[in-house]
């Protein structure tokens, strides 16, 4: 175990010391009594039974069934807080890490499978808490239960436990030899497993496109393909995995044996009482018990270690930098400074330059790939530049809070991101403080109220996953009636309209432009008609601007701006 993952794992189990000091006390007392039994039921043999006394067989019986229900209750104690322990860890751990995610910056999103991300917050952070929880219990329990059990042998005959022990050796060795194939096996299980999961969330992600494209053969077949390599991986660890379960319980057939032959001959030649060779038998049987747990303990072991290690990775990231400027003014001015941004070693943006004022409307157009919403993305903080910088009011945006640009800045994108939750929840969700009148006027002027009559239950529908209830359209209306719910200075339009019937595009652009008239409006769209009323549009080309002017201005023009409006390709 790396010493980053060993810290980690120690952090947390001290996070939750009262329920693991709890958890390993009465764990403890349960081996004394697994540990203590055989005492008594050799007490009771070598005894009771031939002084035949009643009182003393009765004494022994009644103590052994009160330390039976006495370990009963113990167990249910011991389990309880295990558990309890293993999901608090998990827990913990799990908020950590989820916050650890939100303050990444979308690069690592983009450069991360997200089946990949779901497995580390989800299936590796359950292994973590058996690891905690059996885990623990296992190595310490094992290791005492097995240690005490060859002392108290010793205790009781030196010359039968050297016999009985003779096998032990040999077993452990085996079981080493099988655990060590196995090792390679566990890895293409959890590899193979992690690539199922991103396939199959893949599967869901695009379902849409697949039944429209009646792919879903194609996708089956992948899917199948994947699971049968997880089971292939799976069959590696079969015959290992049986002769160490078999061998084991050969072990202990064969100790018993050892037990009855060589116990009976000492018995034969009094050296020995019954009481002895039976307590020999029970205490194997623990040996046998324990060394299955052992076994069971390299999985958990694995598992676990790689989850925490997988854990670490991650919690050990910096955080995406904030800035430390609180931005409580109006925004009144934008400007990109020579901004050069490269993406996989081909430059997007060279020396971009653009300065926009409180009360302009203006248009970012271009080809697709051109980089407009590369310049969007910039903006939103979501991409960091090459070179160069942006300011708002002067001030460098890296230097600004992310909370306090985020309240001025209101985004309608192609992405149109809805909640697996409530059409009005989805709305209200960009501004806590809103009052009645505000949410009546932003339903209004994006004409979201239409939506909710359509529905039975009105703005209490649920949209369900990735708003598989409401059409294209339905959703950009959403996010228009966010962006008018938060009544931002920076309105960022990129494709914001383009599942959008004309009727309903105009009428909501005209009241953006109508409620925002004094505030920066920038638009990106390929619907170049309805730019005619902009105040500047500016038509991007190979890493910079190279036209720019009003609707009229760039059409008289004949340049790039006329060829991309008629559709004629350079």
């Amino acid at each position: 175990m790396k010493k980053t993952t060993y810290r980690t794992l120690l952090f947390y189990l001290k996070k939750e010391k009262r329920l693991l000091f709890l958890f390993l006390s009465v764990r403890l007392f349960m081996t004394a009594i697994d540990i203590y039994s055989p005492l008594l039921i050799k007490n009771l043999i070598d005894n009771a039974l031939p002084s035949k006394d009643i009182n003393l067989l009765l004494k022994y019986s009644i103590i052994l069934v009160l330390l039976y229900i006495l370990r009963l209750g113990m167990a249910v104690n011991s389990q309880a807080n295990g558990k309890l322990m293993g999901s608090t860890i998990k827990e913990s751990m799990r908020n950590d890490l989820i916050k650890k995610l939100m303050n990444q910056p979308l690069e690592f999103f983009k450069t991360n499978k997200s089946g990949d991300i779901i497995s580390r917050v989800i299936s590796d952070l359950d292994s973590v808490s058996t690891l905690c929880h059996r885990g623990l219990e296992d190595f310490i329990f094992s290791v005492i239960t097995i240690s005490a059990s060859i002392f108290i042998m010793i205790d009781f005959d030196l010359k039968l436990s050297v016999i009985t022990l003779l096998p032990l050796p040999l077993t452990l060795f085996f079981v080493y030899k099988e655990n060590k194939k196995m090792k390679s096996g566990h890895r293409s299980v959890r590899k193979n497993s992690g690539i199922l999961s991103a396939s199959l969330h893949d599967i869901l992600r695009t379902i849409s496109f697949l039944k429209d494209n009646y792919l879903e053969k194609f996708a089956e077949d992948r899917f199948l393909k994947k699971n049968h390599d997880l089971l292939e991986s799976e069959k590696k660890n079969m015959i290992p995995s049986s002769l160490i379960v078999s061998g084991v319980t050969f072990y202990s057939n064969i100790t018993q044996l050892i037990i009855i032959l060589a116990g009976g001959y000492l018995y034969i030649k009094d050296g020995i009482t019954m009481g002895i060779i039976l307590s020999f038998l029970l205490l194997v049987d623990r040996f046998r018990l324990r060394i299955m747990r052992m076994v069971g303990l390299v999985d958990i072991y694995q598992k676990g270690v790689s989850g925490v290690s997988r854990f670490a990775d991650i919690i050990s990231l910096e955080d995406q930098k904030d800035g430390t400027f609180e931005l409580n003014n109006k925004i009144q001015s934008i400007e990109f400074k020579n901004i050069s941004f490269s993406y996989d070693n081909r430059m997007i943006l060279k020396d971009f330059n653009l300065k926009i004022s409180s009360g302009e409307k203006i248009a970012l157009v271009g080809e697709s790939g051109i980089g407009k919403s590369t310049t969007a993305s910039l903006l939103k903080r979501s991409l960091l530049p090459t070179s160069g910088e942006i300011t708002i009011n002067g001030t460098s945006l890296q230097d600004i809070t992310f909370k306090s640009y985020s309240s001025k800045l209101g985004i309608v994108d192609q992405s149109d991101y809805i909640l697996n939750t409530s059409l009005i929840e989805n709305i209200t969700i960009v501004k806590e403080d809103y009052t009645d009148e505000e949410l009546k006027l932003s339903l209004s002027k994006s004409y979201v109220d239409e939506i909710f009559e359509k529905f039975p239950e009105g703005e209490n529908t649920l949209v369900g996953e990735g708003g598989v209830h409401v059409s294209s359209g339905q959703r950009q209306k959403i996010a228009m009636a966010r962006l008018f719910l938060k009544n931002p200075d920076l309105i960022l339009l990129d494709e914001a309209t383009n599942a959008l019937d004309i009727i309903n595009e105009k009428s909501i652009l005209k009241n953006i432009k109508e409620q925002y008239n004094d505030r920066i409006i920038i638009a990106i769209t390929h619907r170049l008609s309805i730019l005619e009323d902009f105040d500047k549009i500016y038509v991007l080309g190979e890493d910079n601007i190279v036209e720019s002017g009003s609707f009229e201005e760039l059409i008289k023009l004949k340049g790039k701006f006329y060829k991309l409006y008629n559709g004629i390709r350079e």
